[in-house]
């Protein structure tokens, strides 16, 4: 009679391959990781790009002005500092609302003609944020994600008045890493809460702090890290051209350029502190600014 042995593998041969199979995996993944994230940040810039052509399209059909920033109620005044409704009308508001008005002239959704699609306003590589209202448990239609913003520095600003198209920020991921569901928001803001009159930049001037006209500007809190595309973000520029612009090269306060990068520094989880300004304005986001 013959025997056969067995040739399987014993446990320290196995032992091997599953170290070498985590080894693998540990140099892998990373790369798969990063090449993912490339993925998405050419996916966003693609989408930045048609929303600058989209904004170009607009302002060649509104005596080449940019659009505004935000709407104007007429209880309340200019609304700088509100989210607004994206689409205007999810939100399951009474009909005399004094925010109803204003949505539809928001550049999110005043610009919707020529952009075509609400799903070009979400960063794949943003998570969802929602904001602490009930209004997402009853929308009357479905709302819409988003995550750029717009420079409201341009608010209604005519295209001849920029003195670098090129180098200016229109649009830019200034709510960070994240899709804000149902809202979007014009960041910087011009400050208009003075009344109902003339909403439109206004450089530097001494008495910018006490008039609040479109004088002085103000920046708003982030949903998510700056740090949104391998330690960048992406921006449109008021020619309508787009790029990816790395973000903070140091964690030194000093260490930002303010030519290219709207804060002064960040922590190791690439939040800011402060932003640049030249005392009334995001130092950035002025229309008037030569480099």
């Amino acid at each position: 009679m013959r025997f056969h042995r067995h040739t399987g593998f014993t446990l320290i041969e196995l032992l091997v391959v599953i170290a070498i199979i985590a080894i693998l995996a540990a140099i892998l993944f990373p790369v798969f990781a990063q090449a993912r994230d490339k993925a998405r940040q050419t996916s966003c810039l693609s989408n930045t790009k048609q929303m600058g052509t989209a904004f170009m399209m607009y302002s060649q059909d509104f005596d080449e002005k940019f659009p505004l920033g935000f709407g104007l109620s007429a209880s309340a005044g200019w609304l700088w500092n509100y989210n607004h409704a994206v689409p205007p009308n999810w939100r399951p508001l009474a009909a005399n609302d004094h925010r109803l008005p204003a949505y539809p002239v928001h550049w999110a959704n005043s610009t919707q003609a020529y952009i075509k699609s609400y799903k070009l306003g979400a960063c794949p590589s943003g998570p969802e944020v929602r904001l602490n209202i009930s209004d997402y448990n009853t929308p009357v239609v479905p709302w819409e994600n988003s995550s750029y913003t717009f420079n409201g520095l341009l608010m209604n600003f005519p295209q001849a008045g920029v003195n670098t198209p090129s180098k200016l920020p229109l649009l830019w991921e200034g709510r960070g890493k994240a899709q804000v569901a149902g809202f979007a928001l014009t960041n910087p803001a011009l400050r208009c809460d003075g009344g109902f009159g003339d909403c439109t930049y206004k450089p530097w001037s001494s008495g910018c702090t006490s008039r609040f006209d479109g004088s002085f500007s103000a920046m708003f809190g982030l949903s998510g890290t700056m740090w949104i595309h391998n330690g960048g973000a992406n921006f449109v520029m008021a020619d309508g051209s787009a790029k990816w612009r790395r973000l903070g090269a140091t964690l030194d306060p000093g260490a930002t350029d303010a030519n290219v990068d709207p804060y002064t520094g960040y922590n190791s989880d690439g939040f800011p502190g402060y932003y640049w300004w030249d005392g009334c304005h995001a130092w950035l986001f002025r229309p008037n600014i030569d480099w």
